[in-house]
Formats: structure tokens, C-alpha cells, sequence
């Protein structure tokens, strides 16, 4: 039923472009890696690595009355041996797919070059006063992490993303029913095959009921889930105390093969100002609950971790991390975020710094730098692809530009 509904509602889109608006987002972007001598990428002889990259993002939206529609299609082609690594990584790659249906098409340009189309939203919904049903191609976005995202089970981002603006999309059934308290009830249905092009599965899909209200001061949510045959658990608060902003979540595993520690964190914001420029930083303690020691070569990670991994759920893993960040106003148009993920384990750490400025109404330009801290065998230095092998598999010292304008 949701295979043939998802087909009728591309065509469906298609046949309704009358009633709906056009944006376009392109990008331009240069992105520059240099891994160090005992790394994995030096060992297959890519160092340094880089890439240029254009892309075009068409945005269409519409409907009438309490029916609406959306579909993004996002172009994008890129130039440099980062492709060439990237098609040599999806050759020996065993990722589970994340989607139902695979709406990308790349076509490689030599050996260098690919251009990517993805269908990246194709939805249809219906909206009353109380309710909301969204049926396709969508995103979602749960959870309290500011960095960490222990809560968003939908295709998180890293916890060092830079281009946040767009969450890949995944096929979902949504429903929300709103209470007039405020408090809200959200339901998704996620169907996935467990390989590529194989039925839909029990044990790849994702069935989430997630509840939300407000109990005085404080926001808090719970969320009961089967996400991928294994049963999770999550609650999340957040709140203010003494002019702080406060947010702490816990997140339960319940494994289909055992049971998990479970993951949790809490976060703290404040405003202040440093001279004439606002500011706002924060903190945040997480702990992973499938994580295990820095010195855990890569071919000896445990069964659930690697699980959490290969769904892209699970970023890095260790156990324990501080991240530490904010961001400063240099001016309405300039803004810097300076930022900090640090393994609490061996004290290795991501040191970042990155900068927006806005160039017009509709355009602007960013900038981001990543320098790895720590030494090889530690988390962020690299852990070993296999003991006694030499060859280290970590963050590279890494510099991006990428210039944005809005249609």
C-alpha cells in the first residue's frame, strides 16, 4: 500500500504544478583534507584529498485548502579525488538501506567526477485544526542534543555538520493529533527493506509514538519506539533555570540480542556578550550507551554498536564526549561559531571554527575549519582498522568554502 502510494504521489505532484511556487537554493562550494601519514586514506594513496562542487536545489510547494504538497529535487555535481575515494568506500560499503524506495541516480564522470539527482521530498498531507497526516518523502527531527542527537532516530545529523539547512529525506507515514492545552501526540511509520531492493522488514523499518507536553516550567517528551527490531525508550526535558537554558534526555535500548546501557545527555545554554558582539554558548555532556574504549581497533567493534554505525544513528565510538561551542555576532551580517567535541576518555578532541556571512538578501557565504587533536590509537587521532595493522582511521584537518543563493 505505501509502495503504491508513494508512486501515485509523484505522479500526483507532477500533474499539480499549477498550484504551486518554485524556489531554487545553488551552491557552490571547495572542500581540502590533509590526512596524516598513518592514516587509512594515505595508505590508498589519497593525500591530500579535495573536491570543487556545484549543486541546485528546485523546491516546490502547493495545494489547496487543507491539502498541501512538496517535492525538492536537488542536482549536484562534483569534480576531485574525494569522488574517486567516496566510489571506492560504496564499492566494499554493507550499509542497510535508509529509505524505501532509492530515488538518487548518480552517473560518475570519469573517474573523478559524479552528478547526483535525488528526489529528496515528495509528500502529501492533509491539516485540520487538530490533526496533521503527512504521507511520503519527508524529514523529522526529534530529540534535545544541541551536538548529540541520541533521541532523533530518523537520519540524524554528525555531531560536526556544518550544512544543516536540508535533512536527507525518507519515505514516512506522519500523523499528529494537537491537543488544545498545546500538548501534541506524534506517530511515524518508517518502512525500510532490510537490502537493497528487497520487501519492506519488521527488523529495518521504524514504528514511533512520541508525546509532548508542558508540566509548568518545563518541556518534556516521551518516546516509545521499534526502531530497527530492537525496542527504545526515550524521555526528554528542557527548560530554564536561572536564566540558563536547560535540556537533558535519556534514551533507553532494549536489543533484540540483549540489552544496552542507554545513551543519555544534558545540555546548558546562555546568552551573554563579549564587547558589542552577542553571543550564545553551551555545553553538553553525552554519554553512549553503545560505546567502548579508544583503544577498540575497528574490526573488533561490538555487534550493536556497529549496527547504530551502519544506520548512521551512531557518529562516533567512544563512550563519553564534551562538546563545547557557541557563536558570535560580529555584525548583523558576519557571524562566527567556534567549536569543541572532546573524547572524555583519552582527552583527543575536533576543534572547529566556522563563519557565515551574509552577502545580500538571498545569498550568502560560509566558511568551516576542522583540526583533529590527539595522537594515533585515541578517537579522534584515529583507531586502528585492525591491532598491530598501523594504518588509523579518524578525522583529517579539513577546510571548506561553500557560497549560497536563494531564488
Amino acid at each position: 500500500m505505501i509502495r503504491a502510494t508513494s508512486f501515485s504521489l509523484v505522479a500526483l505532484l507532477a500533474a499539480t504544478t499549477a498550484y504551486a511556487d518554485t524556489r531554487y537554493k545553488t551552491e557552490f562550494g571547495f572542500n581540502y583534507s590533509n590526512p596524516d601519514a598513518t592514516s587509512y586514506e594515505t595508505a590508498l594513496g589519497y593525500d591530500p584529498i579535495s573536491s570543487v562542487s556545484s549543486g541546485a536545489r528546485i523546491m516546490t510547494d502547493g495545494g489547496e485548502g487543507d491539502v498541501r504538497f512538496e517535492y525538492h529535487i536537488n542536482l549536484a555535481y562534483s569534480e576531485g579525488n574525494a569522488v574517486s575515494l567516496l566510489k571506492l568506500q560504496e564499492a566494499g560499503s554493507t550499509a542497510v538501506p535508509s529509505t524505501m524506495f532509492n530515488l538518487t541516480n548518480k552517473s560518475d564522470v570519469g573517474t573523478n567526477g559524479r552528478l547526483t539527482t535525488i528526489l529528496d521530498r515528495a509528500w502529501l498531507s492533509f491539516t485540520t485544526e487538530s490533526t496533521v497526516i503527512k504521507v511520503g518523502r519527508q524529514a523529522i527531527t526529534w530529540g534535545q542534543g544541541t551536538v548529540f542527537h541520541p533521541g532523533d532516530f530518523v537520519a540524524p545529523f554528525s555531531p560536526n555538520a556544518t550544512g544543516t539547512g536540508f535533512k536527507p529525506g525518507v519515505e514516512m507515514a506522519y500523523g499528529q493529533y494537537l491537543f488544545d492545552s498545546g500538548a501534541d501526540i506524534q506517530a511515524i511509520y518508517v518502512p525500510r527493506p532490510e537490502t537493497v531492493g528487497g520487501d519492506v522488514s519488521r527488523d529495518a523499518s521504524t514504528l514511533a509514538l512520541r508525546g509532548s507536553t508542558s508540566l509548568g516550567m518545563i518541556d518534556a517528551a516521551l518516546t516509545i519506539a521499534e526502531d530497527r527490531g530492537d525496542q527504545v525508550a526515550a524521555l526528554g526535558l528542557s527548560g530554564s533555570l536561572a536564566g540558563l537554558g536547560l535540556k537533558a534526555e535519556i534514551v533507553d535500548w532494549k536489543l533484540a540480542s540483549g540489552t544496552a546501557d542507554p545513551s543519555w545527555l544534558i545540555s546548558v545554554m546562555n546568552f551573554g556578550s563579549l564587547g558589542e558582539w552577542n553571543t550564545t554558548y553551551f555545553a553538553e555532556y553525552y554519554h553512549n550507551g553503545f560505546g567502548t574504549t579508544s583503544s577498540t581497533a575497528l574490526d573488533a567493534l561490538p555487534a550493536p554498536l556497529l549496527k547504530r554505525m551502519s544506520t548512521g544513528q551512531v557518529f562516533y565510538a567512544g563512550s563519553d564526549f564534551l562538546a563545547l561551542g557557541g557563536s558570535i555576532g560580529v555584525s548583523p551580517d558576519i557571524g562566527i561559531t567556534p567549536s569543541a567535541i572532546i573524547s572524555l576518555e583519552d582527552r583527543s578532541a575536533i576543534l572547529g571554527m566556522a563563519a557565515n556571512v551574509t552577502i545580500g538578501d538571498n545569498a550568502n557565504l560560509s566558511f568551516s575549519l576542522f583540526k583533529p587533536v590527539g595522537a594515533d590509537g585515541t578517537e579522534f587521532g584515529g583507531r586502528e582498522t585492525t591491532a598491530g595493522s598501523g594504518i588509523y582511521v579518524g578525522a583529517s584537518p579539513t577546510i571548506s568554502f561553500t557560497a549560497t543563493q536563494y531564488f
